[in-house]
């Protein structure tokens, strides 16, 4: 039985249920979705992120050639310090949102969505010149574990032997050994927690994940990292980000891009709307009380003309908030806090706020 069968086997004997997640069969909870829900508020919680691919990207000179393609400064970034970042087509509409990381020999990491791969791959043969620059996933490839909660740093210094330093930045990053591998340790605010992606070998993940396990960390299924998410107002691929969304509509522009880095494709259009126009819509919180969750492309509407005005993205019932909460896009005419109508101009109230969305809204 290889590594990945046996992580398989340990959900197996945890009880995991699954569901589909970015393409992918992921554990969805292991029984108790509160539970997991509370171990990330609480301690920690440890998750299977069989929603992220590792590529690598090697050659005469990586660095420079993504550096043209993403929309963040890798190259100016110090010693262990990573980004996150989109990648454009010269119209401006994302191709990936993706972390990039720099490894030992010249050579980048790159984590991105499962669903974003294949668009990713193409682009990248698209405009990567093969004398300097390649791309392909791992082999063996990286297995990515999420730890997330007020004490994930500490189960995690035990889990690995090793302390993870305080005070990382988001996307900064360590290399530990485990026994006899490698392992990445990466900060994340993915939840709104404190939390770190554990970059493991294929071969190494299931021993890792008893580690982290025994170390302190709660099973916790890909359901309530999905509420997590949307309290945390987190944009995700195959939800709020696609190929036809501009980067700046969904609220990216302090996290993903630099205006001081030299040139990436997609630029001119990033850089004519931050200084000469505006996007129509924006990414926005809602608050729509005891109503239920709605399904992703629920139409919002304003009472006064009757117009739709956006739709949901993503939603959840929170415990964070005490009612049921979304993500959507808004035309920029509805300026927060404003009130929209769900399904018609009819419909139940929705409260729109800027992200995050404040408690006791």
């Amino acid at each position: 039985m290889n590594e990945t069968m046996l992580l398989e086997a340990l959900h197996e004997e945890l009880g995991a249920r699954y569901g589909s997640v970015s393409g992918r069969q992921a554990p969805r909870n292991y029984g108790d979705p509160a539970a997991e829900y509370e171990s990330v508020r609480r301690s920690a919680g440890l998750v299977d992120r069989v929603d992220r691919v590792a590529l690598r990207v090697y050659g005469r000179d990586p660095l420079k050639m993504i550096q043209g393609l993403i929309t963040n400064d890798l190259a100016g970034a110090p010693e262990g310090q990573g980004v996150y970042a989109a990648f454009l087509t010269p119209k401006g509409k994302m191709v990936a949102d993706a972390r990039v990381f720099r490894r030992s020999g010249g050579e980048l990491l790159m984590d991105v969505d499962a669903a974003a791969m294949d668009g990713l791959l193409a682009h990248l043969k698209k405009y990567l010149p093969p004398l300097f620059a390649r791309v392909e996933l791992l082999d063996p490839g990286l297995h990515v574990l999420g730890v997330y909660g007020p004490e994930s740093r500490d189960v995690l210094s035990r889990a690995l032997g090793a302390e993870i330093p305080a005070g990382l930045a988001e996307e900064a990053h360590v290399s530990i050994t485990f026994g006899d591998v490698e392992v990445l340790v990466a900060r994340t605010a993915y939840v709104g927690e404190e939390g770190y992606d554990v970059f493991v070998p294929d071969d190494a993940a299931a021993d890792v994940w008893r580690a982290i396990q025994a170390a302190g960390a709660r099973p916790v299924g890909h359901g309530a990292l999905e509420v997590l998410r949307i309290e945390a107002g987190v944009p995700r691929w195959g939800a709020e980000l696609d190929e036809s969304v501009i980067p700046l509509e969904a609220g990216l522009r302090e996290r993903a891009i630099s205006t001081t880095k030299g040139c990436y494709t997609g630029q001119e259009v990033i850089i004519r709307i931050l200084h000469r126009g505006h996007v129509n819509r924006h990414l926005r919180g809602l608050l729509l009380g005891e109503e239920p969750a709605p399904a992703p492309g629920t139409e919002l509407f304003l009472a006064e003309t009757g117009k739709a005005v956006g739709r949901i993205t993503s939603s959840c019932a929170s415990p964070l908030y005490g009612q049921t909460i979304a993500l959507g896009y808004v035309r920029r005419e509805v300026q927060p806090p404003a009130v929209v109508r769900l399904g018609s101009a009819e419909g139940p109230e929705v409260k729109v706020f800027e992200l995050p969305i404040p408690i006791g809204a």
